[in-house]
């Protein structure tokens, strides 16, 4: 199980799991590697827009929750035939744009040195491993927050075609569809497997974009989500953070708990969509009764319509941590 971790993680063949002409990615079965998946932080990615070139492959992506470069984590790619579920290639992505839920995914100076950093750790331990590949593209001598670079090398080993790159942009033109790319790939090709149809094409998987019509068509709104009934308030703000209070104290009621005093935090997020993500761990209170029937409330919130940003042009998500305070069976802190 140690080599198979090794060979998911993909910090590569730096482990010494096994000598680099031999790596298989067949020397386990599909089913192992599903059940290995299951060891990390993440899971399955349901509904996925990606797709295979042929009817005669099957995909599956996981996510895996990583702390090596900050708001991005691993999606490892398994592309298989049907047939017999033996891998054809198996593929590790660190993309932006797997993770934002946004079109224009500039980043600053910090991001886009600590990613490359990441990239070339993992570049040093490849070639220690595997020897020089073969090379296109560089990565220019000095970095700025709108350097633009591509670069790859790929690894023709006795049973596997692997292959490292990065791509960096920073560009964003809404009319010619150039958009921000922050992508580091490890992909990993068999190519000991007979018998089966072969494909020409580089890239095995394709994505079908699905519009996400909060950022390409955002309502337009206001910094604060919109709770429900609070549309013509003055402070949206404050008109949320006191409706859901009130809904709190109304499902004691419903729940027949009588709390005298009491004090709870509340926290939870707006998505871009409007619909609702508890911060659990935010969410804490010196009665756990209140602390239960508040968990409860916050996950079966109403949509909202989701905050605007002006200087994105976009809807965007919107985190809320306030208090909600009981005394003698009422909220004592209204805003």
């Amino acid at each position: 199980m140690k080599k198979l971790t090794t060979l998911l993680v993909l910090i590569v063949v730096t482990s010494g799991f096994c000598q680099p002409p031999n790596l298989d990615l067949n020397q386990f079965p599909l089913s192992t590697y599903l059940e290995a998946e299951n060891n990390f932080p993440g899971g399955k990615i349901l509904n996925s827009d990606y797709y295979t070139v042929s009817d005669d492959l099957g995909l599956l992506s996981f996510i895996r929750k990583d702390s090596d470069i900050a708001d991005i984590d691993i999606v490892a790619r398994y592309v298989y035939y049907k047939k017999d579920s033996l891998i054809l290639e198996l593929i590790n992505e660190w993309d932006v744009a797997n993770h934002n839920k946004k079109i224009n995914n500039k980043k600053d100076l910090e991001f886009r040195k600590n990613m490359l950093s990441f990239y070339l750790r993992g570049e040093k331990a490849m070639i220690a491993s595997m020897g020089e590949g073969t090379v296109e593209g560089n990565i220019p001598l000095e970095i700025n927050d709108s350097t633009a670079y591509y670069k790859s090398t790929v690894w023709n080993l006795e049973n596997t075609l692997v292959k490292l790159s990065i791509t960096m942009s920073n560009n964003y033109n809404k009319q010619t569809e150039e958009f921000p790319i922050h992508k580091f790939v490890v992909s990993m090709r068999a190519t000991n497997i007979t018998d089966r149809p072969t494909y020409k094409t580089k890239q095995l998987i394709k994505r079908d974009r699905k519009e996400i019509p909060n950022i390409e068509h955002p309502i337009v709104s206001g910094k604060d989500p919109i709770y429900m009934g609070c549309e013509k308030s003055v402070d949206k703000g404050v008109c949320l953070r006191n409706s859901v209070r009130k809904r709190i104290l109304k499902e004691l009621e419903v729940e027949n708990v009588v709390i005298e005093n009491a004090t709870l935090k509340v926290g939870f997020r707006v998505e871009i969509d409007g619909s609702i993500t508890p911060f659990e761990r935010d969410i804490k209170s010196n009665n756990k009764q209140l602390q239960t029937i508040a968990l409860q409330t916050i996950i079966g919130l109403p949509k909202m319509i989701p905050a605007y940003s002006n200087k994105m042009d976009q809807n965007v998500t919107a985190g809320n941590i306030f208090y909600l305070v009981i005394k003698d069976g009422k909220i004592a802190n209204l805003e």
